[in-house]
C-alpha cells in the first residue's frame, strides 16, 4: 500500500495541512526547511500564531491577503491561487525578521459529502527572484520601470476587485438565504394561523421590532419551532 504520509514529507514543495479553523494539523519536511521551524512546536497551533506579519510593519499585507484566500477557499470549495505575495518570516532565537516572497496556493480537501474537511497550503518560494528582479532595474535605471509598476499596481487593484466582488457574492448568497428562510416562515404562520401571506408577514415583522432581533433570526426560529 502506497504510504501517503512518506510521499507528503518527501515532497520538495513546502506544505501545510489546516483545519477548517485553520489550525496547523500538519507539516512537511520541506516547510520545515524553509521556515526553520520544527513541526512539533507548530502542529497543533493556530496559522496565524504560528505566521504573523511583523507587529512594527504597518503596510504588510500577508496575514489579511492569505486569510482571505483560504476564506475563498472554504466558501467556494475551489482551489484560490494567490499573486505573490511578500509574507516576512520571524527567526524566534534573534528575534529578527526576514523578507521573503511567496507564490501560494490554497487547495480543498473534500469529503465523501462534498464538504471541506482539510486545506493544503502550498509556496513556492521566489525571494531570491523578486530581489535579484529589483537589484536590476536599480542598477539598470530601466526606463519601464513607471510602466512596471503600474502593471504591479494595476495587479493590486484587481486582486482587491476580484475580494470584493467575492464579499459582494458572499452578501448575494445571504440575501437569497434569509429571503428563504423568511418564505417558509411566513407560510408556516399562515398555516398555523389560518390567516394570509401579506398578515402573516406583518406579525413576523412586529415580533422582530418588539424584541428588537433581525428578521432573519426570528424566521430561523419560526422555523425551528414549527417547521419539524
Amino acid at each position: 500500500m502506497l504510504d501517503y504520509e512518506a510521499v507528503f514529507d518527501a515532497t520538495p514543495t513546502p506544505y501545510l495541512v489546516l483545519s477548517p479553523d485553520l489550525v496547523i494539523v500538519g507539516m512537511n519536511r520541506a516547510r520545515e526547511e524553509v521556515t526553520q521551524l520544527r513541526r512539533e512546536d507548530v502542529v497543533g497551533r493556530g496559522l496565524f500564531e504560528m505566521f504573523p506579519d511583523p507587529p512594527d510593519d504597518e503596510t504588510a499585507t500577508g496575514v489579511s491577503n492569505l486569510h482571505a484566500s483560504l476564506l475563498r477557499v472554504l466558501a467556494t470549495k475551489q482551489t484560490d491561487t494567490m499573486p505573490v505575495q511578500k509574507y516576512a518570516l520571524h527567526d524566534p532565537e534573534s528575534g529578527t525578521w526576514t523578507e521573503r516572497w511567496w507564490s501560494p496556493v490554497n487547495v480543498p480537501v473534500l469529503d465523501d459529502d462534498g464538504e471541506v474537511t482539510l486545506l493544503l497550503h502550498r509556496v513556492t518560494e521566489v525571494t531570491a527572484w523578486m530581489l535579484s528582479r529589483a537589484e536590476q532595474q536599480q542598477a539598470m535605471e530601466l526606463t519601464l520601470h513607471d510602466a512596471d509598476s503600474d502593471l504591479y499596481a494595476r495587479a493590486q487593484e484587481l486582486h482587491r476587485a476580484w475580494m470584493q466582488a467575492s464579499a459582494d457574492m458572499e452578501h448575494f448568497r445571504q440575501g437569497m438565504l434569509s429571503q428563504r428562510i423568511n418564505g417558509q416562515a411566513v407560510g408556516l404562520l399562515m398555516a398555523k394561523l389560518n390567516t394570509d401571506a401579506d398578515r402573516a408577514f406583518a406579525l413576523l415583522v412586529q415580533e422582530s421590532q418588539h424584541r428588537n432581533i433581525k428578521l432573519r433570526d426570528l424566521a430561523e426560529e419560526v422555523v425551528a419551532r414549527h417547521g419539524t
